[in-house]
């Protein structure tokens, strides 16, 4: 194994991070720590910081990733070596997997590499550095959120460096759970170098994560019919015991998506900055769907989104909110009756909130204006699941195959769009809530497709264990 301190001080090897070089970095005060070892174990702190998003090219002054920004400039001394002037074009790896060995990485002259890993919270991960160029690598830790330059002043790790085919080990006990950033450069700029990488979990491996925190968009909330509860119920004491991050958006009980997707918008932000994340995933359930398309394609959030998963959300509208304005020819007062009664909306500035919530909802909007002006974002995956609930008749007959019995709340709902539109789950139907990669229904109704109420659902449907399966998904597909 190769000790820091034959080669360099933590305080050089941090130089070489903030573009440098190493010479004349002779100040030890930031490595007296940095005595020989074979292994390092460091535990990372959470703290504030800003977000950014990623690309081929990462920016090493501010932010994690523009494709222009870098700064490195180089020329040839007199005896044709080329030199390095300026902090070095980092390029982004992408991800390394728990249990991956990567062998024959090359970093160019004047260049750096930036790895990605994820960890779970109360996990302890093993990094394997092993620079097999006589001129060494050095690598650090740090949150995602940060350039490299910033990441070397503010580093999860002591520097981990290696040269000449020894091997340096790292021991990362996890701060918390998501994505961290591995940046890698050349001991000495103008040389390069070549190494392996290997990433292993050595305790608390049976901890689960997401790449990115899954901040979770309510529907609507205005049940106080039913009465102050949560609205996924009992998902966030489900899952984050396991480890998953997650966080849980706090908008308007009804309104437009405008308005809601303007909160959201600044809670996505607010969002990234507690977990330290450059990007996260959105799991929009209703009209919390709606309100996360338009944070991503009319607000400018798509670089910052991995994945929107929408759960009974209606992106071609619902029919019984144009039959509750008017917009379809009907029983005008019977829809806006229930949907208001649904929603407990009593007061006069209530019934105006809900109406312009059902304005946003209505096929007129949603396939008129809404959809044409917020087309997907090509670096955001969209999935969808719709639900599939039934009425009494059809539900005790087996030759109709429903395996969901509609609550009485939104029976009124369930009938009029079954007689109009189709299969639906009680506000939404089956095809309205298709969008980007469909992958099937649930066998529930609206309310029972977040566990309300309190968490008594239909017997066939558990509603903790499918959203277990869904963030289980996300792990799987890199999200």
């Amino acid at each position: 194994m190769l000790a820091l301190d034959r080669r360099a001080s933590t305080s050089a090897l941090l130089a070489v991070f903030l573009g440098l070089g190493l010479s004349g970095c002779g100040d030890d005060s930031l490595g007296d720590s940095a005595t020989a070892s074979d292994t390092a174990t460091t535990t990372g702190s959470t703290s504030s910081g800003a977000n950014s998003s990623t690309s081929t090219a990462v920016d090493t002054t501010s932010g994690s990733g523009t494709e222009s920004g870098t700064t490195t400039t180089t020329e040839e001394s007199t005896t044709g070596a080329r030199l390095c002037e300026g902090a070095p074009e980092i390029v982004a790896r992408d991800l390394i997997k728990t249990g991956e060995a990567i062998a024959e990485l090359t970093i160019d002259p004047c260049g750096g590499d930036r790895w990605y890993f994820v960890g779970a919270s109360e996990s302890t991960l093993e990094l394997a550095l092993k620079g097999t160029s006589a001129g060494g690598v050095t690598g650090l830790v740090a949150y995602p959120d940060l350039s490299p330059i910033e990441a070397a002043q503010e580093p999860l790790s002591q520097p981990l460096m290696s040269a000449g085919g020894e091997t340096m080990k790292l021991t990362f006990e996890v701060p918390r759970s998501g994505e961290f950033a591995l940046d890698l450069l050349p001991v000495t700029p103008e040389e390069g170098a070549t190494y392996e990488l290997e990433l292993r979990c050595t305790s608390g491996c049976e901890r689960e994560t997401t790449r990115f925190p899954v901040l979770w968009v309510h529907g609507w909330t205005g049940f106080e019919n039913i009465g102050p509860l949560t609205y996924f119920f009992g998902i966030r004491d489900h899952l984050e015991p396991l480890g998953f991050p997650m966080s849980v958006a706090v908008l308007d009980p009804y309104n437009s998506s405008e308005i809601r997707g303007a909160q959201l918008g600044e809670q996505i932000d607010e969002t990234l900055v507690e977990w330290r994340a450059r990007k996260l995933d959105l799991l929009g359930h209703s009209q919390g769907g709606i309100d996360s398309r338009y944070a991503i394609s009319s607000l400018g959030h798509g670089e910052q989104v991995s994945a929107l998963l929408t759960v009974a959300t209606p992106h071609r509208g619902s029919y019984i909110m144009d039959l509750a304005l008017g917009l379809a020819p009907g029983g005008v007062e019977e829809a806006l009756a229930f949907l208001l009664n649904f929603l407990g909306a009593v007061s006069a500035d209530a019934k105006s909130d809900a109406k312009a919530s059902f304005y946003s909802l209505s096929e007129t909007y949603m396939e008129g204006e809404f959809n044409p002006q917020n087309p997907d974002h090509p670096d955001v995956t969209y999935i969808s699941y719709t639900g599939r609930t039934c009425a009494a008749i059809d539900f005790l007959d087996p030759k109709k195959m429903c395996d969901d019995y509609v609550d009485p709340l939104i029976l009124v709902g369930y009938n009029i769009l079954k007689l109009a539109r189709g299969p639906n789950d009680g506000l939404v139907t089956i095809e309205s809530g298709k969008w980007g990669d469909y992958r099937g229904e649930m066998n529930a109704d609206h309310i029972d497709e977040v566990g309300q109420i309190a968490g008594i659902t239909d017997p066939d449907f558990d509603h903790r264990a499918w959203y277990l399966a869904r963030v289980r998904d996300l792990v799987t597909e890199g999200h």
